[in-house]
């Protein structure tokens, strides 16, 4: 999201005119912007929780894989490891690295 009032700094200049000085306050935009992922983040976690979790292991893999081709030196070696030694932490936290 591109913001208009900040310019993406998550921050404004507002005067405060008791203090006769310019304060940083929070974007409301960027604010409720924020929220409104997070609430529906949790939202599609809970219609997510339905769906078997054999498509949902596909679906994980397939973009974890679209991801690492998309890069500019893509790294299959690292991915072929991680499925070897079956280490799912490492797989879940490599997704969450690249999105």
């Amino acid at each position: 999201m591109n913001c208009e009032e900040c310019n993406n700094d998550g921050y404004t200049l507002v005067a405060d005119q008791q203090h006769d000085v310019m304060m940083r306050v929070q974007c409301v935009h960027c604010l409720a912007h924020d929220r409104m992922k997070h609430d529906l983040s949790i939202k599609m976690a809970k219609v997510i929780m339905g769906v078997p979790h054999v498509r949902l292991a596909r679906i994980f893999s397939e973009t974890l894989i679209s991801l690492i081709d998309n890069e500019n030196n893509p790294d299959y070696e690292r991915l072929y490891a991680l499925v070897t030694t079956k280490n799912k932490e490492s797989l879940v936290s490599l997704l969450a690295v690249m999105s």
